[in-house]
């Protein structure tokens, strides 16, 4: 009989490779391996972008955290159509044209949903979701696919009758891929031309850097580069100015966010103990915006806990009841 231990550790890696191997032959990969541009690859990385059109292969990365992105996306999609919006347009094939100076470029994309009264929405995974509140509509990826999918699909007919283009509402849907917080956050803003013309300048460049055997900006996080890129070996593997000053609109939210945290605990523990010290003694239930608390007290005695003792002490407890 095969140990168990073994065939434990062989269906996992089965279940993992499997999922490595779906991420890879899916259509969005089937278009890298095309040497593709879609309209999701718009403002991520230059550099990335000119290697893709010369044809370069990017080595292996792990696929996990896209493959998590597309199943939840995947699932949501079904179930705004099955349950919310019964109209909806999901993942349709579209294409964008942009006007250049000397050519135009047709670039190809699917949008997660497109709502015919004039409404396109993106959906998206996060761990947690702080942070897309605070910034999730400034990262110029996600703006130049949104407005993009949004002119493909105007210039596709996917709108009903009388939508003109500047009615219509781009956004995102970010879903917390945790579960933690129950709750998804949506983020709306009209159609805006002028995020067109970034678009295009943004393309013509990494053009006129692959024309001319020049390479393209680097513009993610160098750390953000070596989780998600299979060129970063070749490309920036080797970079030393890893500590220099931090703009990446994400990292400098979320260092915010971690000293609001700091700040909010600190005034947490201020509170906590001048309600401590006003409930001494106290003991009961309470209803406290329709729900049913318990609160007691429990005197802990002295112990030793080595190289020190803990000093005897009364602990207050206020626990929600069901």
């Amino acid at each position: 009989m095969t140990d168990l231990t073994v065939l434990q550790d062989q269906l996992a890696d089965q279940v993992y490779a499997a999922i490595q191997t779906a991420s890879v032959t899916s259509e969005r990969a089937d278009q890298d391996r095309q040497y593709k541009v879609g309209i999701s690859s718009l403002g991520w990385c230059s550099e990335r972008t000119r290697r893709m059109l010369a044809g370069e292969d990017p080595d292996d990365t792990d696929m996990l955290a896209a493959w998590l992105g597309t199943a939840i996306g995947d699932a949501a999609e079904r179930a705004v159509l099955d349950h919310a919006w019964p109209d909806a347009i999901i993942q349709p094939t579209v294409t964008m044209v942009l006007k250049g100076g000397e050519f135009a470029y047709t670039i190809p994309g699917h949008p997660d949903v497109i709502l015919p009264t004039g409404i396109v929405v993106d959906f998206k995974t996060a761990d947690g979701l702080m942070i897309a509140e605070r910034t999730g509509m400034e990262e110029r990826q996600k703006k130049f696919q949104r407005h993009g999918y949004a002119l493909a699909a105007f210039e596709g007919g996917l709108f009903d009758d009388g939508v003109s283009l500047g009615d219509v509402l781009v956004g995102n849907c970010w879903i917390d891929r945790s579960g933690s917080e129950k709750r998804v956050v949506v983020r709306l803003e009209p159609y805006d031309p002028e995020v067109t013309r970034e678009t295009l300048e943004w393309l013509e460049e990494v053009i006129y850097a692959y024309k001319h055997g020049e390479a393209g900006r680097k513009e993610p996080p160098r750390e953000m580069c070596a989780k998600t890129c299979g060129f970063f070996a070749t490309c920036r593997a080797y970079d030393t100015d890893v500590s220099g000053l931090l703009t990446d609109t994400d990292v400098l939210a979320a260092m915010d966010l971690y000293l609001e945290g700091q700040r909010m605990a600190s005034d947490g523990r201020k509170m906590q103990e001048q309600a401590k010290a006003a409930l001494r003694e106290v003991e009961g239930f309470a209803l406290l915006d329709g729900q049913r608390f318990s609160l007691r007290w429990t005197h802990v005695n002295e112990s030793l806990t080595k190289p020190s003792v803990r000093r005897a002490h009364d602990k207050i407890s206020l626990t929600r009841l069901p």
